[in-house]
């Protein structure tokens, strides 16, 4: 009878395909979350609110995205406030953050880029 150096058990397997299990599922949550992250712009935003924004693509705007920019920093949101109004001079942004599930035109910004 010949010996092997490692034991197999079935508690070794189960601790693999609990392994396994874990990282399939972290795996598919982490691509959910890829999936709805989304870039908008650059266009102009106009912005009443931290919560109502219009991102207005093309020119004349022919596509418009609802931004919630609340998850921004203060500092962005500010200035989205102040100078980003439809009276005020253009803003002319990119949005990246998360698309809504039930509406791909609406974005939750996590991070703008400024082009003026």
């Amino acid at each position: 009878m010949t010996q092997t150096p490692f034991r197999r058990s079935r508690w070794s397997r189960a601790g693999f395909v609990t392994t396994l299990g874990a990282l399939l599922a972290l795996a598919a949550s982490a691509s959910a979350r890829a999936e709805d992250a989304t870039s908008a712009g650059p266009g102009r935003i106009i912005c009443t609110s931290a919560k109502a924004c219009v991102l207005g693509i093309g020119s004349p705007a022919t596509m418009h995205y609802q931004i919630d920019a609340t998850g921004l920093p203060a500092a962005d949101t500010g200035r989205l406030t102040k100078d980003c109004t439809a009276k005020g001079t253009p803003c002319v942004v990119t949005v990246q953050g998360t698309e809504d599930p039930n509406d791909p035109l609406k974005v939750k910004a996590s991070k703008i880029t400024w082009y003026n």
